[in-house]
């Protein structure tokens, strides 16, 4: 008898749906906007960490290519986590703007030796051989200091950060994906999965 329950129990685990699984969510219930501002607040002054550590995809080295992918669940953390460390907290306008936003935004951060350096490069996603280009695309470049001290002499002065907005109507959101960076006729590919966003 023991064992016909654990049985059953256990054919029941298979069936619940595990959110981890799921992959990026766009259409956010109230309890999911709740558990990000959880989260937002308790991790207040951590949150850049905290969201580096769950959505960034590449190496985290001083000069290499790397980036972060920012999810609507990811910036109702970050609004929450920055209000909060100011003593406010998300209000309707802030969770509107970001519930109606209709593109996936991937940051790609990279280097130069010169300040517009990265004013060419182009990014798209590729999934199941089929490539997803950008609605749109930005780069910012700022001059670098790196948090380690390295030699200055002969490294890279300057940062870009390569902004890039994908529909979501565009995307697998929970299958696997290459974030591909086309820099001077080069390309820099990550490959990421999007069940492992949320």
């Amino acid at each position: 008898m023991e064992k016909g329950i654990i049985t059953i129990f256990l054919c029941l685990l298979l069936l619940v749906p595990c959110r981890n699984a799921e992959g990026i969510l766009v259409d956010l219930s109230e309890k999911d906007i709740e558990d990000a501002k959880k989260v937002g607040k308790e991790r207040s002054a951590t949150i850049f960490d905290y969201l580096k550590q769950r959505y960034r995809f590449g190496k985290e080295d001083v000069f290499e290519e790397n980036g972060i992918i920012r999810t609507k669940w990811s910036r109702l953390v970050m609004f929450a986590g920055l209000l909060s460390a100011r003593d406010k907290q998300l209000t309707e306008q802030d969770k509107e703007m970001i519930m109606t936003q209709t593109d996936l935004q991937i940051n790609i951060y990279t280097f130069g030796n010169k300040i517009d350096f990265a004013k060419g490069y182009k990014a798209h996603l590729v999934q199941k051989g089929k490539i997803i280009e950008p609605e749109k695309i930005s780069a910012s470049h700022t001059t670098y200091y790196p948090k380690m001290r390295v030699v200055s002499s002969g490294f890279p002065e300057y940062r870009a950060t390569v902004r890039s907005f994908f529909p979501y109507d565009k995307i697998s959101l929970n299958e696997k994906a290459e974030i591909v960076l086309v820099k001077n006729k080069k390309k820099v590919v990550f490959e990421v999965n999007f069940a492992d966003y949320k």
